[in-house]
């Protein structure tokens, strides 16, 4: 049940008319999901990706990125654990992908847009977090 509301906040994230692509409920379910799942957490990665993309032709685009981003999660995952200590590391690995796909796309990125995307990602890092821990 979580993992779909999850996918619905995902949807509604961006279905909202902005014209910057934030992707802050996104990028932490996939580091969530490289720990929780392992592997296995590849087919909500292009479920995702699908959602994300969903009027626009950006999906291999997206993939490729999304994919990135789950991989070194996973193995981020398997070395440090997905721990509240950890928290930097793993928003700063989101926010260095993305803002970097994001900077070569985009003909522009503030420093304010960098700011909300890294706050985001280590708040949404850390509910995650409190979520996982809360069920074990």
């Amino acid at each position: 049940m979580f993992n779909f509301f999850i996918l619905i906040f995902i949807f509604l994230e961006n279905s909202l008319v902005v014209t910057f692509p934030y992707n802050i409920i996104a990028l932490p379910y996939l580091t969530y999901l490289a720990y929780k799942r392992g592997k296995n957490g590849i087919f909500e990665v292009i479920l995702i990706c699908i959602i994300i993309s969903k009027d626009k032709n950006i999906l291999v685009e997206l993939g490729i990125v999304f994919v990135i981003i789950f991989v070194v999660s996973y193995f981020l995952s398997k070395v440090l654990g997905y721990e509240k200590i950890n928290i930097i590391y793993y928003s700063l690995i989101q926010f260095i992908i993305y803002g970097t796909y994001l900077y070569i796309k985009l003909p522009y990125f503030y420093l304010y847009q960098g700011v909300i995307m890294f706050g985001g990602y280590l708040l949404l890092n850390y509910s995650f977090i409190k979520k996982l821990r809360k069920n074990i």
